[in-house]
């Protein structure tokens, strides 16, 4: 049987595609529909990462290894966001 946490955060990237086409359509060129498109994608790349891949059960040296990855990944969406205006 499928974990019920499993299935909250299958609800929540559906629903975060959902806001993100919504956000696309209808906030195309201004700056804050940029700057919430990248937000949902990254909090997706999160849960993904954390329940998909089983990160959030592993010991804490392997958790570094994603805390660096998503860091960089931070520093690069202010770059990108920090271009836009």
């Amino acid at each position: 049987m499928v974990k019920l946490s499993t299935l909250y955060v299958w609800a929540y990237i559906v629903a975060a595609v959902m806001a993100e086409v919504y956000i696309s359509a209808y906030m195309r060129s201004s700056a804050s529909g940029y700057t919430a498109i990248s937000l949902l994608a990254t909090s997706q790349a999160t849960a993904v990462v954390l329940f998909y891949m089983q990160l959030k059960e592993e010991p804490n040296s392997i958790r570094l290894f994603a805390v660096i990855a998503l860091m960089f990944l931070a520093a690069l969406l202010a770059a990108m966001i920090a271009t836009l205006g």
